[in-house]
C-alpha cells in the first residue's frame, strides 16, 4: 500500500499543526516505508527521498494567495500526480483535501473551531465549512483526536459515524522531559524571563481565554512572587491585546527545542481553553515535571484525566485559587507532577501513526473498486 500524504500547509515555522505532521509522519514512515509526502518545506522527520516538493507559493501562511494556491493546487495538480505516482491512499493531516479524487482519503480532524468561532477565523471559516459538506462525496474516513471531537464533529454533519476512527495525539518523548536546572540561568536570560514563573503556551486567539487569566492573575499578583508568561505566535492572536504590567511577560514564537525548558523551569503551567481538540501542551508540560491547572470543558478532561487541577476558565476566582493551591502546596504539586509524569505514558506518536494506518487499510478496504 503506498501511502500519499498531503503536507502542502507545512512551513518554516511549525506550531501545533505542523508539530502533529512532523511528528506522526516520522513514526508512521518507522512502520510503513512505502509513503510520499507532498510538501512545499523538507520535514525534518522524513528523509528527502520521501518528500515530493511543491511549490512554495502553496506554503502554510496567513495570506490569502498562499491560501488560494494551495486550494487551487490541492483540486488540480495533486489528483494528477496521485494518479501518476500510483498511490493507494492519501493522508491529510488536516481539513484540506482535493474535492474530486478517485484516491481513498483519510482525513484528521483536529476540532472544528472555524465553525464554532467563525468571528475569530473570519475568511478561514467559510472554506472549512465547504471542506465539510464536501465530505459526503469522497471516498473519506476521519480520524480524530478525541471523543470529544468525534461528538461534537456529528453534532454538525451527517457524517456517517462507522467511518469515523478516534486517534488520540500524542507528545514526543526524546524531547519533552524535565530538564537540568544547571541551564536555567541561561535559558531564562535568553527570553528574559524572572523566577519564578506561571506559564501559558499556546496561540492567543479569544477561545484560548487568555484574557481571563490575565485578569485572574493581575488580581492575586501581589500574593505571589511569580511573573505570568505568555508564549504564543502573535500571528495567531485574534483580536487579543498585550498587557502592559512588569509581571506579565510576552514571548512570540518559541522554538520547538526551547519549549521543554520553558516548561521544566516554570512553576506551574495553565491552560485555560474554552474549547479544545485535544490539548497538546497539557501533555508536554506533564511530560516536563510541570504541574498544570486545566480547562474543564471540551476535551481538556479526556486528555489530563486525574493529573491536572481542573477549573471552570471562567471563573476568575476558581482560577485564582487553583494558582495559589498549587503554587503553595508542595504536597498537592509533588501530586500532581507523578500524576503527570505517569499519566503521558499511555500516549505515544507510535500508537497515533498505528491508529492513522490502520484507518488508511480500513480506507483502501472499504473504497475498494
Amino acid at each position: 500500500m503506498l501511502i500519499g500524504v498531503n503536507a502542502t500547509f507545512m512551513n518554516q515555522r511549525p506550531t501545533g499543526l505542523g508539530v502533529f505532521t512532523i511528528e506522526v509522519l516520522g513514526a508512521l514512515s518507522s512502520l510503513h516505508r512505502e509513503m510520499v509526502v507532498y510538501s512545499p518545506v523538507p520535514i525534518e522527520s522524513l528523509s528527502d527521498e520521501v518528500v515530493s516538493s511543491v511549490s512554495s507559493y502553496v506554503r502554510g501562511s496567513l495570506k490569502f494567495r498562499n491560501n488560494l494556491a494551495r486550494f487551487l493546487y490541492l483540486n488540480t495538480i495533486l489528483p494528477v500526480k496521485l494518479a501518476v505516482n500510483g498511490i493507494d491512499v492519501l493522508f491529510c493531516p488536516m481539513l484540506e483535501y482535493p474535492f474530486y479524487n478517485s484516491v481513498p482519503t483519510v482525513i484528521h480532524i483536529h476540532d472544528i473551531h472555524p465553525v464554532i468561532f467563525q468571528d475569530e477565523f473570519k475568511r478561514a471559516a467559510l472554506p472549512f465549512k465547504i471542506s465539510l459538506k464536501m465530505l459526503r462525496y469522497g471516498k473519506i474516513r476521519l480520524t480524530v483526536s478525541t471523543n470529544h471531537v468525534k461528538n461534537e464533529f456529528l453534532d454538525y454533519t451527517s457524517f456517517p459515524d462507522e467511518n469515523i476512527d478516534v486517534v488520540p495525539l500524542a507528545y514526543n518523548s526524546q524531547n519533552f522531559y524535565p530538564r537540568e536546572e544547571g541551564f536555567r540561568t541561561e535559558f531564562l536570560k535568553k527570553y528574559g524571563i524572572r523566577t519564578p514563573y506561571i506559564l501559558y503556551v499556546g496561540n492567543l486567539f479569544r477561545y484560548k481565554n487568555v484574557d481571563t487569566l490575565i485578569k485572574a492573575f493581575l488580581k492575586i499578583k501581589d500574593k505571589l512572587q511569580h511573573s505570568l508568561v505568555i508564549a504564543g505566535n502573535r500571528q495567531l492572536a485574534g483580536d487579543f491585546s498585550p498587557v502592559v504590567d512588569d509581571r506579565v511577560v510576552h514571548l512570540d514564537y518559541v522554538p520547538i527545542n526551547d519549549l521543554p525548558f520553558l516548561y521544566s523551569y516554570a512553576d506551574l503551567l495553565v491552560h485555560p481553553s474554552l474549547s479544545e481538540g485535544f490539548g497538546l501542551t497539557v501533555l508536554e508540560a506533564m511530560a516536563c515535571g510541570t504541574p498544570v491547572v486545566a480547562s474543564n470543558r471540551a476535551a481538556v478532561p479526556e486528555v489530563a484525566g486525574d493529573a491536572a487541577f481542573l477549573i471552570d476558565p471562567l471563573n476568575i476566582q476558581e482560577i485564582t485559587d487553583a494558582i495559589l493551591c498549587v503554587s503553595n502546596d508542595n504536597v498537592l504539586r509533588e501530586d500532581l507532577i507523578r500524576k503527570g509524569l505517569k499519566r503521558v505514558k499511555d500516549f505515544s506518536w507510535e500508537k497515533t501513526a498505528r491508529g492513522i494506518l490502520n484507518s488508511c487499510y480500513k480506507a483502501v478496504e472499504q473504497f475498494r473498486s
